[in-house]
């Protein structure tokens, strides 16, 4: 990795935008830099110093750039958030506090933040870790198949500890896939019972753990269960969400129009109900991240994001009672009522596309988990995002 002081993106800024870098201050301003590497074929203007330098906003690991995007930082990862293009995940290498250069900190990133770059790793760890088992083989018979798009967070990890415990257990590989290609040319999804395919997904990884070694059982535990999962249902997607898709145009459709309309006055919309001191800027940036659940292929990804926007509306309410408690005016609840109008808003803003199949996708899921699996949070995340469709469905357009 590069030092600071010779790091091409800080050498342009202090010699090509000179007095731009110098009104930046050193107690707000953060920059983040790519690896050098990554920045052959990138125009390094002001355009890119404005979207990779950030200042704190009032909501907690939220960061606004000088182009008016958010970005979130927590200890490992920096991600893309409203304003940008695309959903993008950037690994934290290293962060310097240097005052010398005008910035409150220096955090050095793998990648930019948006655009393209030079990335000399394989797209696909599957074709290059695995080709000597029968996945090829497979994929090859059924094009029905494609690289599972890994999903976030920490895909690099569980990415790894699937490739490490196919290479270390053979057969497991094989029982996997051989099951795989069985799915794709029996399956049936019954409107109503697509349970049954979740509890079909479910065994299928039961059925693999049970032929890995001893050895192997004891250096992955039950760790490895999980990304087994992740990796089932994001091989199975495309022919999983094509069949949901076409079950559920229908109601899809009426719950788009709905959508439409709550858009046309979003205002409107959270004034009549007692909410209209949440701003648009928390409703649109509660929207980019709900409209991240249409890129993720497997439900436990999705989760993950519905945890986040829990936290998120939760701490927006929490941000705009401060501003209501210095005008002596009525706080908000925190509550399943106002979570839930304000996560509407934000689904009805971002048009989320094929809400019913995403809620059916987690249903395929979470119907199959036991008892100790369903732990209260996870029963409450959906139960909010659920009950947020189901009152656009019973919504009446005036």
């Amino acid at each position: 990795m590069e030092p600071a002081r010779v790091h091409p993106v800080l050498s342009i800024l202090g010699s090509k935008y000179k007095p731009f870098h110098e009104n930046l201050s050193n107690r707000t301003h953060i920059i983040l830099l790519p690896e050098a590497k990554t920045l052959v074929n990138i125009s390094i203007d002001i355009d890119f110093m404005k979207k990779h330098i950030c200042y704190k906003s009032h909501l907690k690991n939220v960061y606004i750039n000088l182009a008016g995007q958010s970005i979130e930082i927590d200890a490992k990862c920096v991600c893309t958030g409203y304003g940008f293009e695309e959903s993008r995940i950037c690994e934290i290498l290293k962060i310097e506090t240097n005052a010398n250069y005008r910035f409150l900190k220096i955090i050095f990133i793998n990648i930019p933040l948006e655009g393209g770059y030079q990335d000399s790793e394989s797209a696909s760890y599957i074709n290059d870790e695995v080709g000597q088992t029968d996945i090829q083989t497979h994929k090859q018979e059924d094009n029905h198949f494609s690289n599972p798009a890994w999903g976030e967070p920490n895909a690099i990890q569980w990415k790894h500890d699937v490739t490490l415990f196919f290479k270390q257990n053979g057969n497991c590989c094989k029982c996997l896939h051989t099951q795989l290609l069985q799915f794709s040319h029996s399956y049936i999804i019954v409107k109503g019972f697509e349970n049954c395919i979740g509890k079909k997904i479910s065994n299928m990884v039961e059925d693999t753990l049970k032929l890995q070694s001893t050895a192997n059982e004891r250096t992955f535990k039950s760790d490895i269960r999980m990304p087994l999962i992740k990796y089932t249902y994001s091989y199975l997607y495309n022919i999983i969400w094509k069949q949901l898709t076409k079950n559920y145009q229908q109601i899809e459709h009426r719950v788009q129009e709905k959508m439409n309309y709550v858009r046309k006055d979003i205002s409107g919309f959270l004034k009549k109900l007692n909410l209209g001191n949440i701003s648009m800027f928390h409703v649109e940036t509660t929207a980019f991240h709900i409209k991240q659940i249409e890129k993720c292929n497997n439900p436990i990804d999705k989760i993950y994001i519905l945890d986040n926007i829990s936290k998120i509306i939760c701490e927006i309410i929490s941000c705009t009672n401060q501003n209501l408690k210095k005008q002596n005016l009525k706080i908000y609840d925190i509550n399943s009522d106002s979570l839930i109008s304000i996560l509407v808003a934000a689904i009805s803003f971002g048009q989320i596309k094929n809400i019913i199949s995403h809620s059916i996708h987690l249903h395929m899921y979470i119907d199959n988990l036991k008892a100790s699996e369903k732990i209260d949070k996870l029963s409450f995340v959906f139960t909010i995002f659920h009950s947020s469709i189901i009152y656009l469905c019973d919504m009446k357009e005036a």
